[in-house]
């Protein structure tokens, strides 16, 4: 009898360790590939704000975001406070080759609330799309002096295909100064 406990729990581990195996082996669930990238976003606003963009590395993104474009925002940033009225235009390229339902970008001061922007309508595999976001904000939260001056990060959030929902990679570089609070 335990043996055949036995033998029947090694079965289960051996059965369990190649379903895992095999999940693990597909890299792309959701069955889509994107085109290589050697882009660099085109930043523009006022001279103030764009050294403070950082766009973050996400390579398997299927959304390229071409140009950033601040005007009609402001940031003005007093000891720990900073106050800011954010107003971004972008132009995205899907790289995928697959049409994608629904995008998200997401922008944040020092790794922390902005603004988001999302599609309206699908973008198809190659297209170009435009995404708008124009919030007011007030008191933006507190922090050392440390944080200043500011850091803008733009990065893709969610994104739908078909029936799949997807969150790419986020890499930011620690030696940035921040420590965006939706990574942990």
């Amino acid at each position: 009898m335990r043996r055949l406990l036995g033998l029947f729990c090694v079965l289960l581990l051996a059965f369990s360790a190649g379903s895992v195996a095999h999940q693990q082996s597909r890299p792309d669930a959701c069955g889509f590939t994107v085109q290589a990238s050697s882009t660099k976003p085109e930043v523009t606003g006022p001279p103030d704000l764009v050294p403070l963009v950082y766009v973050v590395d996400q390579p398997d993104w299927p959304i390229e975001i071409q140009s950033i474009n601040l005007d009609g925002s402001w940031l003005s940033v007093s000891g720990d406070h900073y106050t800011r009225r954010t107003c971004v235009h972008y132009q995205v390229r899907n790289r995928s080759d697959r049409a994608i339902q629904h995008v998200e970008l997401l922008l944040a001061y020092n790794g922390r609330g902005g603004a988001g922007a999302s599609n309206s309508a699908p973008i198809s595999s190659s297209q170009t799309g435009q995404l708008v976001a124009c919030a007011i904000g007030g008191i933006g939260g507190t922090g050392s002096t440390s944080t200043n001056p500011m850091k803008i990060l733009i990065s893709v959030g969610a994104i739908t295909i078909d029936d799949c929902a997807f969150r790419p990679s986020v890499r930011v570089p620690l030696s940035w100064g921040v420590k965006p609070s939706w990574l942990w």
